[in-house]
């Protein structure tokens, strides 16, 4: 796995890691792949940096079969003449819409789960039927297909409900100001805005803001949630609290969710930790569709890397009620939300409020014409 451990997404790297070792300890106590039970070798840690992403993939090609996670979507990009050399196939820890389009991804990532740019539409239809009117917004995230995407459906939302984007805040992960970002909201005051940001700024932009007392709804995007924003003892908990502030999933329902793939997570996890932080979620279920392609690769009877890609091109693959069936290699992304309130009374941090949320911008949009950044 290519993982992140210093750079900006370094709170969820642990959980995602624990999170995948253990859904494959499941798989091969519940009868393996074919006559094969599956390890992950080893975790690299790429900082979020693409240069070290591809130093790290350089590391450990030569003995694997495929890679249960590189996380980031410009680091993967990055890496993508070189996977597709080796004929490499990869779960992205990332949910570009892009990576559900061949011509994007030349059929080497197994993408998994709702995709920013849906989530974007989402949230802003969601929040205008359920938080009350809503007329002007900000948006704000990381540039570079993670923030750059959910700022395209939240833009394409916004103008087909007619609402004002007062500012848009997208520098890149290494140049993003919280300062600025603050500024943005005391000066030019929303009704809401919708971040795609890490856990630890969106904690430092919500808390600055407060303190000036700019208090507007706000709609995270998946990645800026941390179940510790509603532990006891955080100073920000209360904020977090008041339902003014509210978190897409991370591609999936939260851990708490009532599906045979949730259960058996719970079963499994118990036996290794006590948290129910959403980055275990996304680690166990990013798994199922690799499952789905090592599997019909054993049947098609090749487990070369060749086989295994042949094998992900065009397979349908389940994942115990996480998401939908899905026919890998179609050009479509997948559109369902999860949203979600922040409470800690719950493991997992999160109240979930909708499941399988399609908006009315998300329903019309034709997901046939590519990716959405």
């Amino acid at each position: 796995m290519l993982n992140d451990y210093t750079g900006p997404f370094a709170p969820a790297g642990p959980g995602l890691e624990i999170a995948q070792r253990a859904f494959w300890l499941w798989a091969n106590s519940s009868g393996g792949v074919g006559n094969y039970s599956v390890a992950i070798k080893e975790s690299f840690d790429t900082g979020y940096n693409p240069q070290k992403h591809l130093e790290g993939y350089t590391a450990l090609k030569d003995d694997v079969a495929a890679l249960s996670m590189s996380l980031g979507t410009v680091q993967t990009l990055f890496i993508l003449d070189e996977m597709d050399a080796d004929n490499m196939i990869a779960v992205p820890m990332s949910w570009w819409s892009g990576w559900s389009y061949k011509e994007k991804d030349k059929g080497l990532v197994i993408e998994f789960g709702s995709q920013y740019c849906a989530d974007g539409m989402n949230a802003v239809d969601w929040s205008l039927a359920n938080l009350g009117e809503i007329k002007t917004i900000g948006i704000m995230g990381f540039a570079g297909d993670y923030g750059s995407d959910w700022a395209a459906g939240v833009a394409k939302a916004a103008e087909a409900n007619g609402l004002e984007v007062a500012w848009t805040y997208t520098p890149p992960a290494t140049e993003f100001d919280v300062a600025q970002a603050v500024g943005l909201m005391v000066t030019q005051p929303v009704d809401a805005y919708y971040p795609a940001i890490n856990a630890g700024f969106m904690a430092q932009v919500a808390g600055g803001a407060a303190q000036q007392g700019i208090t507007p709804f706000a709609m995270l995007a998946g990645p800026s949630f941390n179940d510790a924003f509603v532990q006891e003892g955080f100073a920000l908990k209360g904020l977090f609290e008041s339902g003014a502030i509210y978190a897409m999933g991370l591609g999936a329902a939260p851990y708490e969710a009532d599906t045979p793939g949730h259960a058996a997570m719970r079963a499994t996890m118990s036996q290794i930790t006590e948290s129910a932080n959403p980055f275990l979620v996304a680690g166990w279920s990013s798994q199922y569709h690799l499952l789905g392609v090592l599997e019909a690769a054993i049947k098609g009877g090749d487990i070369s890397r060749a086989g295994i890609r042949r094998a992900a091109a065009n397979v349908t693959v389940d994942s115990d009620g996480f998401f939908p069936s899905r026919t890998l290699g179609q050009d479509r992304a997948d559109a369902q939300a999860y949203i979600a309130v922040p409470d800690g009374s719950i493991g997992s941090g999160q109240r979930l409020l909708a499941g399988g949320y399609v908006g009315p911008t998300a329903k019309a949009y034709d997901w046939t014409s590519g990716a959405c950044s």
